[in-house]
């Protein structure tokens, strides 16, 4: 029978060895890693390990590497068990969000308390990550893990995808996106502007050594439109096709550039056959790191892009109604975009502040049509994260919304977050 050994290492840290929610530009350490084993034999697997490192999740969210890794004898192939609990605590004042995530789309509109108290520990996650180097794929990994967000508290799936250096297949974050620009929040949503979504993929990229790399997909469709007696939407027939092409001037400074096509279709109800619409969205970005500091940004303009975007990915508006002509729908024109400032004070601490925007415009009459539809979302966001010990962080939080309808009716909502994490 073969050995079976445990490899137990640190999770990557923050310069000082202490981790932090976003980890994407304060310096690492090369902690030692200690190697432990059921029997006599000790085995490093040196190289196995450096893939565990090497594939961590751009985004600030995702874990970092696992603690606990199960190898086989040569140390070729390894099962990485990790994750983090997340607890948050946050108080809305002088207005209200209805979302335990902060959009400025779900702030209360109508009368009622101006102020509450909520409490959350669903986006804690677990993962499964099985790594090693094969002859055929040369590093590969196989990577599954979720949270508690699903109905009820139940589990919800994050990401459950196979990798190598070119290819991925399966269901993770969009290549649409940039994560590697995205700021650090207590707040879990994010900034309002930020395009964030998941779906299943088929994406090859290919990264040449003097910093250029770019990348295709196929992604499975999520149409979210606003539906009525004269429409409706039903099974799509072509994949939504992101591409992007990004320079990485040195570690942390980045410029990105992204575009993404997609092909909605939707019942015509009145005449009873299918049309299309064909949507479309473009999108810059960057990471720049001097010293100390940090800042990043992304700005996003397209129509039919909705889903793709924090803030209005729930309103349905994909496609809508054309005013006046039943039977028919169009794509409205959405621009969002934030931007970001990040300081590290020593390698215990670091603060930053983020401010973003949401924008729907307004095309053939909708805003005279629906005046209370949302129209505009600002979102403002300053907070301080302390590394208490290796494993755990605390940060606070303050954060300011603002949602703007088309009838030029303003609601503004307030919240204080407070939050501890501990990586396990």
């Amino acid at each position: 029978m073969r050995k079976v050994s445990i490899l137990l290492f640190a999770l990557l840290m923050l310069s000082g060895g202490q981790t932090v929610f976003a980890q994407r530009w304060s310096k690492s350490t090369d902690a030692p890693i200690n190697v432990y084993s059921f029997t006599e034999t000790v085995n490093t697997a040196p190289e196995l390990v450096q893939i565990f490192y090497n594939t961590q999740g751009e985004y600030f969210r995702d874990p970092r590497a696992p603690r606990f890794i199960l190898t086989d004898r040569e140390g070729k192939w390894g099962l990485g068990i990790g994750g983090y609990v997340m607890a948050r605590a946050e108080y809305d004042f002088a207005g209200v969000t209805n979302d335990v995530d902060f959009l400025p789309s779900a702030i209360q509109r109508r009368s009622g308390p101006n102020n509450q108290i909520q409490m959350d520990i669903t986006t804690s996650t677990v993962f499964l990550k099985l790594a090693g180097r094969s002859r055929l794929f040369g590093d590969f990994i196989v990577y599954t893990s979720g949270d508690w967000r699903g109905a009820g508290n139940t589990f919800h799936l994050l990401n459950a995808y196979m990798s190598n250096k070119y290819v991925t297949f399966g269901y993770t974050t969009g290549t649409f996106m940039d994560p590697a620009a995205y700021p650090a929040t207590v707040d879990y949503g994010g900034p309002c502007g930020m395009t964030f979504y998941r779906t299943t993929q088929l994406a090859v990229r290919y990264a040449f050594d003097w910093g250029l790399s770019m990348g295709v997909a196929l992604e499975a469709p999520n149409v979210n439109a606003d539906e009525n007696e004269f429409v409706s939407i039903g099974s799509q027939e072509l994949p939504d096709i992101p591409v992007f092409i990004k320079y990485q001037f040195y570690k942390n400074t980045h410029l990105r550039l992204a575009a993404i096509m997609r092909d909605i279709t939707y019942r015509d109800l009145v005449n009873n056959n299918n049309k299309h619409q064909v949507a479309w969205g473009a999108q810059a970005s960057a990471l720049v790191t001097m010293g100390n500091f940090q800042v990043s940004g992304q700005y996003t303009i397209g129509e039919g892009i909705g889903t793709l975007i924090n803030d209005v990915s729930n309103l349905g508006i994909d496609l809508v109604p054309t005013p006046g002509v039943a039977g028919s729908m169009m794509r409205p024109l959405t621009d969002a975009w934030f931007a970001s400032v990040h300081y590290n004070i020593n390698p215990m601490m670091f603060v930053s502040a983020t401010y973003s925007q949401t924008n729907i415009h307004s095309c053939n009459n909708i805003g005279s049509s629906a005046p209370s539809m949302y129209k505009r979302g600002q979102y403002l966001a300053a907070n301080m994260f302390v590394n208490a010990s290796n494993n755990l962080q605390l940060g606070v939080e303050y954060l300011h919304g603002w949602r703007i309808d088309f009838n030029e009716k303003i609601y503004n909502s307030n919240r204080v977050n407070i939050a501890a994490r501990y990586n396990f």
